[in-house]
């Protein structure tokens, strides 16, 4: 499995693509490579970016897949993302994988891209209409109710906190809420929630803004509430499309937030990701789930 980034920029004659020349195979490319043992693939995509022109990216939009035949190896599988530039060298290029970056016009990279698959990548991303991002993420492993309700008679469940694989799982959201960018964090005030979102917060030095609508107590008084709340949120990420946000809720409040952007009839394991990227009028251009491996 591989993972890869359509990196496209505004340029003087119209949209430029990032593309890299490898030695090794005398070919230009769009820059992917190979994940590695337990990294989700939008952190991949970011990463082989970063290693292999040193420019940092967040993903704006997931793109079909592609699989194809390697000589001699069998099948091969490679998923792409559209990006965007957060930094531009801000890491250092792998020069045994790269001896050349190019940023090339968009006429230039279908005549010298040298996969056919590569320009069917890039025709996709171009294709897509500018986005904005809101990730939902179902907060990770909490200690069952039974266990906490257990412990010296306790009562309130927005205290309940999450268990040992529970923080595992906030410290992996980390890397994946980084690849595309986060610049905006929401939460419901209930502990377990604000605990997933917390490694990254402090990482990033973003504050978590809680959303009391977004607790299972005030879903089950209010069914309407979580509703317009995320309403109200989803207006103000379409007027900052450049701040993707991210939202962490409860497993029945969830559905009624969903709605709101489209998403369908998902179930969310603890810690997964629902990631929605919208067109300007706010409606749902592409959607992906991400759950983590720990």
């Amino acid at each position: 499995m591989a993972a890869g980034a359509v990196v496209l920029r505004d340029g003087p004659n119209g949209p430029q693509v990032l593309t890299v020349h490898r030695p090794r195979y005398d070919d230009i490319s769009l820059p992917k490579g190979h994940l590695e043992s337990g990294e989700d693939a939008p952190v991949a995509a970011v990463r082989e970016v970063l290693e292999e022109t040193g420019v940092k990216v967040r993903l704006t939009a997931g793109l079909q897949p592609i699989e194809y035949d390697v000589p001699h190896k069998g099948g091969k599988m490679v998923q792409w993302w559209r990006a965007r530039v957060c930094a531009a060298e801000a890491g250092e290029i792998d020069r045994s994988e790269v001896d050349e970056v190019l940023w090339l016009d968009v006429g230039q990279a279908r005549e010298r891209l040298s996969y056919h698959t590569d320009v069917q990548v890039l025709e996709e991303a171009l294709e897509i209409p500018p986005t904005m991002t809101i990730l939902m993420v179902r907060h990770a492993k909490a200690v069952s109710r039974k266990e906490w309700g257990s412990k010296k008679g306790n009562a309130d469940d927005t205290k309940r906190p999450l268990d040992r694989r529970g923080h595992r799982q906030a410290k992996a959201l980390r890397t994946l809420l980084d690849a595309y960018g986060v610049t905006r964090l929401v939460s419901s005030p209930s502990k377990r929630c604000m605990q997933t979102l917390q490694p990254f917060a402090k990482d990033s030095d973003i504050e978590i803004t809680e959303c009391p609508e977004f607790t299972e107590e005030t879903f089950e008084a209010h069914h309407k509430a979580p509703k317009r709340a995320m309403k109200k949120l989803v207006a103000e990420a379409l007027d900052d499309p450049d701040s993707p946000l991210a939202i962490c809720g409860h497993r029945p409040v969830l559905p009624s937030m969903g709605d709101v952007v489209h998403s369908g009839n998902h179930p969310m394991s603890t810690a997964e990701c629902l990631i929605v990227h919208l067109d300007h009028k706010g409606r749902a251009v592409r959607q992906e789930w991400h759950r983590p491996s720990v």
